[in-house]
C-alpha cells in the first residue's frame, strides 16, 4: 500500500514550495508549528497532518515519505521538494541564533 502513496507524496512535494509532514499528536510537530506561528509564517507552510488517519494509514504514509525522500520523521520540513530539516534543525538554528537567517535563505522570511 505505501508504494501506492509514493506518487501522492511526490505530488504533495511538487505542489507546495514549503511542506511539513506532521501529526497533531506529535510534540515535535507542535513545537515546529509554534515556531511558524511565532514568526508569523504559518500560512506559508503547507502542513500535511496524518493524525486523522487510522494508525495503519499513518504508518503507510510514513513509509511512503521514507521511500520518496529518505525521511519518515515527524516533522519533516521540505523546501522545493527537498528535505530541509526536522525539529532538531529548528532547535539547532534557534540555539545558534541563526534561525531567521536560515529561513530567509529559503524564502520563508
Amino acid at each position: 500500500m505505501c508504494s501506492e502513496l509514493v506518487p501522492k507524496v511526490l505530488e504533495l512535494l511538487k505542489s507546495h514550495k514549503f511542506l511539513q509532514f506532521s501529526a497533531s499528536w506529535c510534540p515535535d510537530c507542535r513545537y515546529a508549528n509554534s515556531v511558524w506561528r511565532k514568526l508569523g509564517i504559518e500560512n506559508k507552510i503547507y502542513i500535511f497532518d496524518i493524525a486523522c488517519f487510522p494508525r495503519s494509514a499513518q504508518e503507510q504514509w510514513r513509509s511512503a515519505f521514507q521511500q520518496a525522500t529518505g525521511s519518515r520523521n515527524l516533522p519533516s520540513i521540505y523546501c522545493n521538494g527537498n528535505l530541509w530539516g526536522t525539529e532538531s534543525q529548528l532547535h539547532a538554528f534557534e540555539k545558534k541564533g541563526t534561525l531567521q537567517d536560515e529561513l530567509r535563505k529559503v524564502g520563508l522570511l
